[in-house]
């Protein structure tokens, strides 16, 4: 009986130190994504504003390393130009 007590607070206290790990991860990954994240939903706030379509431009945004949007925004500024 010792055991299966045991094992159970162990097992409890794991799931809470991993908890604990995931939570500082994404606190840093919230620290570095909000200004991306502002810039993006400033920008498509104003192209609500305009009344146009709103379409996610990384370079227009200065975002760097967003190779899939990059070349997934070019068919779309081609079909509304």
């Amino acid at each position: 009986m010792y055991g299966a007590v045991k094992t159970a607070k162990l097992a409890w206290a794991m799931g809470d130190v991993g908890l604990g790990i995931m939570v500082w991860l994404n606190m840093v990954a919230i620290v570095l994504l909000y200004k991306p994240a502002l810039k993006a939903l400033k920008d498509y706030e104003e192209q609500k504003k305009q009344g146009i379509d709103p379409v996610f431009d990384p370079v227009k945004l200065g975002i760097k390393n967003a190779d899939f949007w990059e070349k997934e925004a070019k068919p779309d500024q081609e079909k509304v130009s």
